[in-house]
């Protein structure tokens, strides 16, 4: 893994990983809905399933780089769910909540900068 412009941490506005940068916004709650209804499946894989609409998540479980304190969590969690079943199908409502986030936007940056430093792959964010 090389780091570039785009996935040093430096430059992945962590701000937006917690809820207190939100609180200025107005956001539509439409769309707080559909990001929280935003469905991810662990697998181990990548590759698309018969579910449509859906993340299809892999962990890299030797990810040995550095991640902020919410980054860490969120990988900690993923990564033993992704070890512990064959499946696991959640959504970002609901991870956000495990979080204690009250924004699902806040766990969806978290999700979206896991990927760019290469912890997670598959994510599709829309």
């Amino acid at each position: 893994m090389t780091y570039s412009r785009s996935n040093h941490l430096e430059n992945m506005a962590i701000a937006y990983e917690h809820d207190d940068a939100y609180a200025d916004l107005e956001i539509d709650q439409a769309v707080l809905d559909d990001i929280a209804r935003t469905k991810l499946i662990l697998s181990g894989d990548t590759q698309t399933g018969v579910l449509e609409d859906c993340s299809y998540i892999s962990v890299d479980s030797q990810y040995q780089g550095h991640l902020s304190p919410g980054q860490q969590r969120l990988y900690d969690v993923l990564r033993s769910w992704q070890e512990g079943s064959v499946y696991t199908i959640t959504t970002i409502g609901k991870l956000a909540r495990m979080m204690g986030l009250e924004h699902p936007m806040a766990c969806g940056k978290r999700l979206e900068n896991l990927q760019s430093l290469g912890a997670i792959s598959g994510l599709r964010m829309q």
